[in-house]
């Protein structure tokens, strides 16, 4: 086989790194508390507990265990537990961490580490230490004075001031540092990781939120059944499922050595049979299982988008209904239920208040009659009087009808407002779609489900080629190059995958990433308010002032009636005639009586319309506050939506680490005379520019 061209070594001895085992020791086991002699597995490999250090004054938790296969002994020190015993040593420790002081658990820590050094020196001695949170502070404090051992932190707690060596880089020590967690993104964004000795490298795992504090800082659920995994949706219910999150499995190492893949490329290794089978074997196993989960993270978005828009109308439905009650119930008037109907409780009222005119004006007539033919003995002691009061009950009447009319406007407008207005808030985007973010989401993810089964060919059939160049690779070496690059399997004998174009296609959609549901939201409803204030505001005034003019006609009508029963008269009556004016007057003030009384229940209604109309202009503002949430929530379910970004970033999560992946592998086939390899090298590069694209497109997703 021809050698490397390239000047870097390659590595002969090629070790398993263990930083996933780790990890998960520091983040999920030490928590646990597991006694001497306890056996259990951490990515398929044994260890057992070979001494533990637990409820030690000082607060400090830790355990000491070997891998059973490769003898190496590790100390796992225990993260902040304020429900220990001495839990509140760790309290006072992780305050301590601020200053300068060197705090009682790093001076425990430190002995207990000797202790165990010396007591399996026959075996090695401590090859490793692991920690989280305060356990990781724990473990760096002990790798600044030991640089033979090799030490992983999560998420670790900083170092007292001044305990650091500016000047020494303490490549002994690795953290990692999770995307999500509170704590460290706040050490970070106050400068004070620069106290955390070591390599520092970011790892995808967790999922954002505030109850999720917890477990983003650990890296881990502490379920009973040690299920990794957070619940999303209802059991039952599209988008219903799960996200992984355990810690171990996002940190992204070299497929050949476990070399973690963050500072750079793993060293050169041979490229053999061996090395393309264990690269064929991974592709097939852990690549394509990897891919397999966020290809089901995104299938759980596809279904909840799906869900939204097979449940459109019935979203649209349940806003206009919504809207139709708050405006209805804006002021507690009962006159005003059902007013987004031509037919409502309003119009019928101011029907029966030209009914109760009517019943008055009659009154007034009768009065008038009373009033001009008094009794002839009265006739030379009183003057005659007439009401006049026709044009006034004419001109109310006139209010009336337009008042009425002006109503049925305003059902005709809210009527406008609810079957047209409400459904323009659901549209837009950019092919002008009637359910604008849910058909922008759908166009995305059709193109996204299609490169994301792509690259699922692609990758596939890569595995192929390489398991092919693997099989075959000792014969003819030119050949398989130039097979690999035909679109069929070369003869003579030698069986290679051809290789198929794979090319991704754009999408035009979600340049707003998942902001166009905020972009939908203040574009489509500073349009609502603008129209709807138009189409309401100035009917509602108008009927407003016909109210003030009506109770102002009435106030006369009353008054004029009122006067009737003043009437003059021409000088005293005679005591003879007094029975009979007595008679006379009471049929005058019954008279009037009469005629006031519907009035008086005609103004009190009209009061009741006016101070209605009144509120409605003033609490209008208020509804269209109120209403805002129900119309985000409509346009997309926001818990659903929540749950798209959630999935999401989990996807991406994976689609990041394996580019990374990817740019090793580009790496380690790069720089080779054979041809074979050259060309599989090629299809790599590819295949990490298909995965980035996808993880572009999936990202969009995403809210930021």
């Amino acid at each position: 086989m021809d050698k490397l061209e390239s000047p870097p070594p390659i590595n002969q001895n090629i070790t398993v790194n263990n930083d996933k085992d780790l990890v998960e020791l520091a983040g999920y086991r030490a928590y646990t508390h597991p006694t001497k002699f306890t056996k259990f597995y951490v990515n398929d490999n044994e260890y057992s507990v070979l001494n533990t250090r637990y409820e030690d004054p000082t607060g400090l938790d830790a355990m000491t265990v070997i891998n059973t296969e490769t003898k190496e002994v590790s100390i796992i020190y225990v993260g902040t537990d304020a429900k220990a015993k001495y839990g509140n040593e760790d309290i006072i420790t992780d305050v301590q961490l601020l200053s300068d002081l060197t705090p009682e658990q790093i001076t425990a820590a430190r002995e207990y580490y000797n202790q165990m050094n010396e007591t399996y020196k026959d075996i090695g001695g401590v090859k490793y230490v692991a920690g989280n949170s305060l356990g990781g502070g724990l473990v760096n404090a002990v790798a600044i004075e030991n640089p033979e051992v090799k030490a992983v932190t999560l998420n670790p707690a900083l170092l007292p001031e001044g305990m650091m060596d500016p000047n020494k880089t303490y490549d002994n020590i690795t953290n990692y540092f999770s995307s999500y967690d509170v704590l460290t993104q706040t050490l970070i964004a106050l400068n004070l990781h620069d106290r955390i000795p070591g390599k520092q490298y970011e790892i995808f795992n967790g999922i954002p939120g505030f109850s999720k504090l917890g477990t983003n800082h650990t890296g881990y659920l502490r379920n009973e059944d040690g299920t990794q995994f957070y619940v999303i949706g209802e059991i039952g219910k599209p988008g219903y499922g799960k996200i992984y999150i355990d810690a171990d499995a996002h940190i992204v190492s070299s497929i050949w050595t476990g070399v973690p893949l963050y500072g750079g490329h793993s060293d050169r290794i041979e490229i053999n049979k061996e090395n393309l089978d264990l690269l064929a074997s991974s592709l097939q196993s852990h690549v394509m299982e990897r891919l397999n989960l966020a290809h089901e993270y995104l299938g759980n978005s596809v279904a909840i988008v799906d869900d939204e828009a097979n449940r459109y109308y019935e979203r649209l439905s349940r806003l206009q209904k919504i809207f139709e009650e708050m405006f209805e119930n804006l002021i507690s008037e009962p006159l005003f239920m059902g007013i987004t109907s031509i037919s409502n409780r309003l119009t019928a009222e101011i029907d029966h208040l030209v009914s109760l005119l009517n019943v008055a004006e009659s009154h007034a007539k009768s009065l008038n009659y009373i009033l001009n033919s008094p009794p002839a003995e009265l006739l030379e002691h009183i003057f005659r009087t007439n009401v006049s009061v026709e044009s006034i009950f004419n001109e109310i009447r006139s209010f009336l009808y337009d008042l009425k009319a002006d109503v049925q406007d305003l059902s005709k407008s809210l009527i406008r407002i609810i079957s047209n207005k409400i459904p323009e808030l659901f549209e837009g985007g950019k092919e002008l779609w009637y359910d604008a973010v849910v058909s922008e989401l759908k166009a995305h993810y059709g193109i996204v489900n299609h490169n994301r089964d792509k690259l699922l060919s692609h990758i596939s059939e890569y595995q192929k080629q390489v398991q092919d160049v693997a099989a075959n690779f000792h014969d003819r070496d030119l050949s398989l190059g130039q097979s690999i690059r035909s679109k069929s399997a070369h003869s003579n004998s030698i069986s290679v995958q051809g290789t198929n174009t794979y090319k991704l296609e754009d999408s035009p959609y979600m340049e707003l990433r998942m902001k166009i549901k905020e972009f939908q939201m203040d574009t489509a409803y500073t349009a609502f308010t603008r129209s709807t204030h138009t189409l309401l505001l100035p009917l509602l005034h108008q009927a407003w002032v016909i109210t003030l003019n009506i109770e102002n006609a009435l106030e006369l009508l009353s008054s004029t009636i009122k006067g009737a029963t003043k009437f003059a008269l021409d000088y005293t009556i005679p005591g003879k005639l007094f029975g009979l004016f007595s008679d006379f007057d009471d049929k005058i003030r019954n008279s009037v009586a009469n005629a006031l009384e519907p009035l008086d229940d005609f103004a009190a209604t009209i009061e009741g319309i006016r101070k209605g109309l009144d509120r409605l202009m003033t609490e209008y503002p208020t509804l269209l506050e109120n209403f805002r949430p129900y119309v985000e929530t409509a346009i997309f379910n926001n818990s659903g939506y929540f749950n798209v970004h959630l999935y999401n970033l989990a996807s991406i999560a994976i689609l990041r680490e394996m580019e990374m992946l990817f740019d090793d592998v580009v790496y380690q086939l790069g720089n080779h005379k054979a041809e074979a390899i050259e060309a599989l090298c090629e299809v790599s590069k590819k295949v990490k520019s298909n995965m980035g694209l996808l993880y572009e497109q999936v990202d969009r997703g995403t809210i930021n």
